[in-house]
């Protein structure tokens, strides 16, 4: 058995390191279900692949193929941090809504490159990441036509067009219509015999399974977490912090690893900062790429300068220090994120043996949790008083950005009354979830409790939960990120995630062929799914 695995490009990002994990995990194990070859089919693009992998992976047999075609078909450019700095993210969105569809001629492309290394069809698995994302417009039909073609296909999505990224969404339904409509294209998820899909969690699993993907052709593939080993010595790391960004040594560092792209949510990471002002600095690791993320984080750091808020920016840029010793010179790691797709930094922390505090996605971590992960420091959200913003102000904001959102997906705009009711529920009980605000009642927020050490002490009265996250690190919790560190390693580590994969690759190779492929019965479930009320944010949406 063959294995081809196809990505738009390997520059640095959270598919890329996943890719580069898959083939590690596969260097540990070898036996007759281990495949025989890999190629790694690519854009052209591969400036953050680990050159010193090929010493890493033994005697496993892996090569790398450029694709004419196979890039992204956009603006190019890669938003990732931890969690996603080594974990998952590709968040630069589709600037150019006019790109005609080409998938016989990218079919082609991967076949000539396929038939090349004498990868055949019957001898042949094509492991595809993120098809039908919107990056380009021709992936989902070249998927398909490998598959009528005779190739076996085990197509992972790691991210959805429908989950608030209008603009590929729509780059992706006016290729399928051809008239920019944004009816959802169902061929974006082909169905056949030879088709299978793996997600990353058992949300995107049910979703599948809403939408019409028989539960025989869907499987669970959670990312390989990879140790960190011996982190650099605290010390040094914590003289380097002081030195390069005047953090002293005996203040507490709270650690955001993240790229500071959007739906990072970094106004709440900045309101943790003021909430912390006493004795703890919170510090963000990398500055977004993508020119949209731009002047959502240049405002973030205008108002931690105005405010003096004690945190400080882009401590893993370069000149700065190593993602190794930020994470040595940590106290805590932190997460706000409002969305994520496998959420490393839930299963890393406990590696890098740091406890982790912030804001739960139980979609996402109801599967460590299940593992047996303990999220004792987590929070599905914090509470903010309502007059603190005006109930008024935040049901026009958020309902002028949902309608937005929906406007941007052609979607029909539900009446007043039905939509009125749902952010009235938003809202109810006197209190908000501070991740449902726009960002300028997110400054507000943030401006208040700075200003105000009483209003600080009512809202983390609201939250007693982030007092107790703030502690100092106590025998118990000390306790609690070993034996989270102990069932990471045993869940999700290289050598489980090869017998995972493997065993995943057997499925795909023994189905049957068929030639007719068709869509999805129920594909508008998918977007359906995601656009709900609840699971909007409007800082994600905000240029």
């Amino acid at each position: 058995m063959n294995v081809a695995i196809v990505h738009y490009h390997l520059n640095r990002g959270g598919v890329t390191q996943v890719i580069a994990n898959h083939l590690r995990a596969l260097a540990t194990t070898r036996g007759p279900t281990t495949p025989e070859r890999i190629a790694v089919l690519y854009g052209g693009r591969r400036e953050g692949w680990p050159e010193e992998l090929p010493t890493e992976l033994d005697e496993l047999d892996v090569s790398l193929h450029e694709v004419t075609g196979l890039d992204y078909d956009t603006g190019l450019g890669d938003d990732t941090g931890l969690g996603d700095d080594t974990g998952l993210g590709d968040d630069d969105l589709a600037k150019n809504d006019n790109v005609q569809a080409n998938p016989t001629d990218l079919a082609d492309a991967l076949v000539d490159v396929l038939e090349r290394i004498r990868f055949s069809p019957t001898e042949t698995i094509i492991h595809a990441h993120n098809h039908a994302l919107g990056k380009n417009v021709s992936m989902p039909g070249a998927v398909a036509e490998l598959a009528r073609r005779g190739y076996r296909l085990l197509l992972q999505i790691h991210d959805f067009a429908e989950d608030f990224r209008p603009e590929n969404y729509r780059r992706l339904a006016a290729a399928f219509a051809g008239d920019g409509s944004a009816e959802s294209p169902p061929s974006l998820y082909p169905q056949a015999k030879q088709i299978h899909y793996a997600t990353l969690n058992q949300r995107d699993d049910r979703m599948l399974g809403r939408a019409g993907v028989a539960h025989t052709h869907r499987h669970l593939l959670p990312n390989p977490v990879g140790d960190f080993g011996e982190l650099p010595p605290r010390g040094g790391a914590r003289h380097k912090l002081a030195t390069l960004f005047g953090v002293a040594t005996d203040r507490r560092f709270i650690l955001y690893p993240v790229r500071c792209i959007r739906r990072k949510n970094i106004g709440e990471a900045l309101l943790w900062s003021a909430l912390a002002a006493r004795d703890a600095t919170v510090g963000f690791t990398l500055a977004p790429i993508n020119p949209i993320e731009q002047p959502s984080y240049l405002r973030w750091q205008r108002l931690a300068a105005e405010l003096d808020l004690p945190c400080v920016f882009e401590t893993g840029a370069p000149g700065g220090l190593r993602f190794e010793e930020n994470l040595a010179a940590a106290d805590l790691l932190l997460t706000t994120s409002v969305a994520e797709g496998f959420g490393m930094v839930f299963a890393e922390a406990w590696l890098a043996g740091r406890p982790l505090v912030g804001r739960d996605l139980p979609e996402i971590t109801d599967d460590f949790v299940a593992a047996g992960v303990r999220f004792d420091s987590l929070r599905p959200r914090i509470s903010v008083p309502l007059d603190w913003v005006g109930k008024d102000q935040f049901v026009e904001t958020f309902q002028a950005a949902y309608l937005d959102a929906l406007d941007a997906y052609g979607c029909s705009i539900p009446t007043g009354k039905d939509l009125g009711w749902q952010i009235e529920l938003l809202a109810s009980g006197g209190e908000v979830d501070f991740a449902l605000l726009g960002s300028r009642l997110q400054q507000e927020v943030i401006t208040i409790v700075h200003g105000d050490t009483r209003r600080a002490d009512e809202l983390i009265e609201l939250n007693r939960w982030i007092k107790t996250a703030l502690l100092p690190s106590d025998p118990d919790l000390v306790g609690v990120v070993a034996r989270n560190a102990k069932t990471v390693r045993a869940s999700y580590s290289l050598e489980v995630s090869a017998k995972r994969l493997c065993k995943l690759y057997q499925t795909v190779a023994a189905s049957g062929v068929e030639s007719r492929v068709k869509p999805l019965p129920a594909g508008t479930a998918i977007l359906e799914t995601f656009l709900q009320p609840a699971r909007l944010h409007p800082i994600r949406l905000e240029t």
